[in-house]
Parts: structure tokens; sequence; C-alpha cells
């Protein structure tokens, strides 16, 4: 994934970096800690985080979560583990670049945007209701932006 602070690194090529280069640095050591222990608990909790959100989805959505529960849970841990890459460097633009318009095209040539929606829903409920709330806002923020890519677009 991309990160403005290496792409500046790269522009910098024969100057010192600017005010408002060595300001992101300092953002992006400074968050360092929180965004890593977010990292850990997601490869750490990931599994459970999305069993227990799948049996949130089997209460409004039986059907689907029968018929394509297996699924659905392998494509809820890969977005689990991008989520979790992209907070580790933090990336919110490369998440959106390299996996939910992926995800968003994908969904959408299936027809399966508001399940997806309501998946990932669940799956922020589970976030809220188990991590840190620091945590929980780190990651829901990257889901948030799935989701508003599946029910919108980009």
């Amino acid at each position: 994934m991309r990160h403005p602070l290496l792409d500046a690194i790269q522009q910098s090529d024969g100057r010192y970096l600017n005010d408002l280069e060595l300001r992101s640095l300092a953002q992006f050591v400074t968050s360092f800690d929180s965004r890593s222990q977010t990292y850990l608990r997601l490869n750490a909790e990931g599994n459970t985080l999305v069993l227990n959100a799948l049996r949130r989805l089997v209460l409004t959505h039986p059907e689907a979560v029968r018929m394509h529960g297996a699924k659905c849970q392998r494509d809820m841990l890969y977005t689990l583990e991008c989520v979790a890459k992209a907070i580790l460097v933090d990336s919110p633009d490369g998440f959106v670049e390299e996996y939910v318009l992926w995800m968003q095209n994908i969904t959408r040539a299936l027809h399966k945007q508001d399940s997806a929606i309501a998946a990932y829903r669940a799956l922020q409920a589970e976030i809220t209701s188990t991590l840190p709330t620091e945590a929980a806002q780190l990651v829901n923020s990257y889901l948030e932006r799935l989701i508003t890519a599946l029910a919108q677009g980009l």
C-alpha cells in the first residue's frame, strides 16, 4: 500500500523534507503504537469477531447466512486482514484503491450489495462491542468507507 510519507521521501531526492512532510512523519510515529495494537488485536481476534458478526447477521438475514455463510466468513476475514494492514501503515486511501474498489465491483456484479452491507454493519457492531474504543473507531472508519462504497459507489 502506498503511503503519503513514503511518497514524500521518494520525491525529496536532493532536498530535505519540509515542515508539512515532517509533521506527517511525526503523526505516523505518534500513532504507531495504537495502530500496531489494533493490528495485533485484529490478527488475534479476527475469526471470533467475524463468527460473532455472522451470529448477529443470522437474526436478520438467515437465508443468506445459510446459503453463503462460509463465503461470507472468508470474505469478512479477508476484509479484516486488509483493514489491519491499512491501519498498520496508516493508508486509508491505499485501502480504498487496493481493496474497496475491487470489492465494490465484485459485490455489484453479483448483486449482493444489500447483504454485504448488512454483514459489514454486523461486523461493525461486533467490533464496537468487543474492541477498545480507540481501536473500534479506527477499524470502523475503514469499514465505513467500504460500506459507503457498496451503498453509493465511489
